[in-house]
Order: structure tokens, then C-alpha cells, then sequence
């Protein structure tokens, strides 16, 4: 036998005692049984809550919203002389395109804050 041939052979019987040594075992998912529940948030909640919390004036906040998998950057937050709620210029990026509008933010009767009319 040649050096190549016992090189060959030795492979050989490495791989069989490994084959012998594996065991495949059918994957449990049993434990996985109900998935956590997410509240879902339409886009112009997350930017309503994003306005709430930015800061006023012209600096970029970037939004993301999990749930719908869209994404944006306000890029300007200003206060409504006339009512308690925030002017906002933000791009809304989804899966049909980039949009870019100019809205108005409002708290609303509970902890959250609402997309209103823009005037």
C-alpha cells in the first residue's frame, strides 16, 4: 500500500466511527406552543408618539415602526400656535415607496398622542 492509500484509508475509517457516532433526533417544538402577544401600532401612531417626545425645532429623529415595517425621519417639529399639539415634517418609508408630509401631532384624552387635521 502507497502512503496516498493508507492516507485514504484512515479517512475512510474516521468517517465511518463519526457516522456511527451521530444520532439525528426529530426536533421537539413542543415547548414553543403560543407566541408572545405584540400590540400593534399603525405607523401614524408611532409618529405621533415619536413627535410627543422630540424635541422642538429642526433636528432629525428617526422612527421605526416593527410591526408594519415602515420607517422615517421627522425632520422638523414645531408647536401650533392655536392648540396644544406639534406641527412635524417627516418621510414615511414602506413597501410602496417614500412619501414625505407635513402633519400635526395632538395629545389625546388618554396617555397617547394623535395624528390631527393639519391646518
Amino acid at each position: 500500500m502507497t502512503r496516498t492509500n493508507i492516507g485514504v484509508l484512515q479517512l475512510s475509517l474516521l468517517a465511518l466511527v463519526l457516522a456511527g457516532c451521530t444520532k439525528v433526533e426529530p426536533l421537539e417544538t413542543a415547548a414553543v406552543t403560543q407566541s408572545i402577544p405584540s400590540a400593534t401600532k399603525t405607523d401614524q401612531a408611532v409618529i405621533a408618539d415619536t413627535v410627543s417626545r422630540g424635541p422642538v425645532g429642526v433636528k432629525p429623529l428617526a422612527w421605526a415602526n416593527p410591526s408594519t415595517g415602515s420607517v422615517g425621519v421627522i425632520e422638523e417639529i414645531g408647536v401650533d400656535p392655536e392648540s396644544s399639539c406639534r406641527a412635524f415634517v417627516t418621510t414615511q418609508r414602506t413597501l410602496e415607496g417614500e412619501t414625505r408630509f407635513k402633519g400635526l401631532a395632538c395629545p389625546s384624552g388618554d396617555s397617547d398622542w394623535k395624528l390631527g387635521p393639519v391646518r
